[in-house]
């Protein structure tokens, strides 16, 4: 009987994995406003009625698929140091893996739900809830991965306006034909890190060694 429920369960877990997967894909192609209960269940494979039974309503499953795109992306950004790297190629590693994290295929689909934000109240708290998820985990991170940086006064205000710089111009670049000369990443990531050098040096008196 074990035995059962567990592959009972597991057919309840890949339901709502299919489902999910299916309304991320779905926002991607067509956005929010072409993203419909019934195409998710056609494209996830399965009955509307399943459908309905796991997520009741467009704003539900939109809900739970934003916070599995949470857990996909906080997942990629997790930091593992090189042995004996120094705190400053830790830092732009960092800036590396948060550039890649805008650049995931799941992307566009957080970008359109973030625009839906500004006119829908349920997604908003959605929008809120994991970009402060987001921002925590980043923050948690660099202060123990980068503590020489974040000692030094006004490092939080720099860090936000990293992920604004990245997230911006990776939204403009999913657009086609409208990504700036100066997008390049290798020269954006080096600006970053002269603002992050400089904000050391300001406060110690020297450079980061």
């Amino acid at each position: 009987m074990s035995s059962a429920k567990r592959t009972q369960a597991e057919r309840r877990a890949g339901t709502v994995a299919a489902l999910l997967d299916a309304t991320v894909a779905s926002l991607i192609e067509v956005g929010y406003a072409g993203t419909s209960t019934r195409s998710v269940a056609e494209r996830a494979g399965v009955s509307q009625g399943a459908q309905q039974h796991y997520f009741p309503s467009k704003a539900t499953l939109v809900d739970a698929a934003m916070a599995r795109l949470g857990e996909q992306m906080f997942g990629e950004f997790v930091t593992t140091p090189a042995p004996g790297a120094s705190e400053r190629e830790i830092a732009v590693v960092m800036l590396d893996r948060l550039w890649r994290l805008h650049c995931l295929p799941i992307t566009p689909a957080v970008f359109e739900l973030f625009n839906v934000a500004r006119t829908d109240s349920e997604i908003a708290r959605s929008a809120v809830e994991l970009t402060t998820v987001g921002m925590d985990s980043l923050r948690r991170q660099a202060r123990t991965l980068l503590p020489t940086y974040a000692a030094a006064p006004g490092f939080d205000s720099l860090l936000d306006m990293a992920v604004a710089t990245v997230r911006g111009v990776a939204l403009v670049g999913a657009i086609p034909g409208a990504a700036p000369e100066w997008s390049d990443w290798t020269a954006i990531r080096a600006h970053l890190m002269n603002s992050l050098d400089a904000l050391v040096e300001s406060a110690t008196g020297e450079p980061l060694g």
